[in-house]
């Protein structure tokens, strides 16, 4: 009898530690479903910025070669510098006799987001009539990737040729792939930005301030090598899909930005570079930060910009 009454007991002990365990789960799962859900359909919504990345991406996927009115289309492609650099609206009026133009700025972007990002474009579907890649010759040839963030916006097997090609270790390759998956994941850093910001109004002036580190200085020879191979790698992705490629560069406040190293790359491997305004001749004044221009700044570029295209 005793035995009988101890094992009942264990039995009504282990279902209860069982039924614990299931609440248990069941809540974390709750809460995983309503973190995602905040992340997936929420951030766009709160953050201004999110929710033009999302629209703008949404408006690339799918970019036909020409209007019905039989008009070539346009695709901007960039970080913060032509984001900032370029009045988009005004730009998009020069430019309606000729183009029917789109854009895509992701911020804190260099080439290697970009491209991976242009090849899924072009694997969903997107067929714009000329792609224009908005990128200093730092971003040009940097090896910085926004990692989490973009993954969410390139395709698995991208993710995958992007993990081969820079040697990613195992613990970033997962964080990648779980972004590409998880609206959270990826966006988590985002919200924690958002949420600081709405604590503090002025931390985005000081983080600028505090992580504003001028790029280190290139030489001729390694710029030549990089960008060889990258313009080489673009051109054979545009000319798959038939898409007529340019590369603008940006102005700088330096005279030493090694932009003509580019531009004649560019004439050798049969690719458009445009130098609207030569590196060093834009007055300080023009500048926010001595990297992004500012609104008058913008109005002079995007006016150039438009006449050499």
């Amino acid at each position: 009898m005793p035995s009988s009454i101890s094992n009942s007991k264990a039995r009504l002990h282990a279902g209860a530690t069982t039924r614990s365990i299931c609440l248990v789960l069941i809540g974390v799962a709750l809460m995983g479903a309503m973190v995602e859900g905040l992340a997936r359909f929420a951030l766009g919504r709160m953050s201004r910025i999110e929710h033009r990345i999302e629209q703008e991406y949404r408006g690339s996927l799918t970019i036909p070669a020409k209007t019905t009115s039989g008009q070539p289309t346009m695709v901007l492609l960039g970080n913060s510098i032509l984001l900032e650099g370029v009045d988009f609206p005004s730009f998009r009026s020069m430019m309606s006799s000729k183009y029917d133009v789109y854009r895509l700025v992701i911020e804190q972007t260099e080439y290697l987001d970009l491209y991976y990002i242009l090849r899924t474009l072009f694997r969903r579907g997107s067929r714009p009539h000329d792609v224009v890649l908005c990128l200093g010759v730092d971003h040009l040839v940097g090896d910085n990737i926004r990692g989490e963030f973009t993954a969410r916006y390139q395709d698995a097997t991208d993710l995958a040729d992007l993990v081969r090609r820079e040697h990613l270790d195992a613990t970033t390759t997962t964080n990648y792939f779980f972004a590409h998956w998880s609206g959270w994941f990826g966006t988590r850093t985002e919200i924690r930005k958002w949420l600081l910001a709405r604590v503090m109004p002025d931390v985005g002036g000081l983080t600028t301030v505090l992580g504003f580190r001028p790029a280190p200085a290139l030489s001729e020879s390694e710029v030549r090598l990089k960008s060889e191979a990258r313009l080489r790698e673009l051109k054979t992705l545009c000319d798959e899909y038939g898409a007529r490629l340019t590369i603008v560069i940006p102005p700088t406040l330096s005279k030493e930005d090694h932009a003509e190293v580019v531009s004649a790359l560019g004439r050798e491997l049969g690719i458009r570079v445009l130098i609207p305004v030569k590196a060093g001749t834009m007055e300080k004044s023009l500048f926010r930060d001595g990297f992004h221009l500012n609104s008058s700044g913008a109005e002079v570029f995007t006016a150039k910009l438009a006449s050499v295209l």
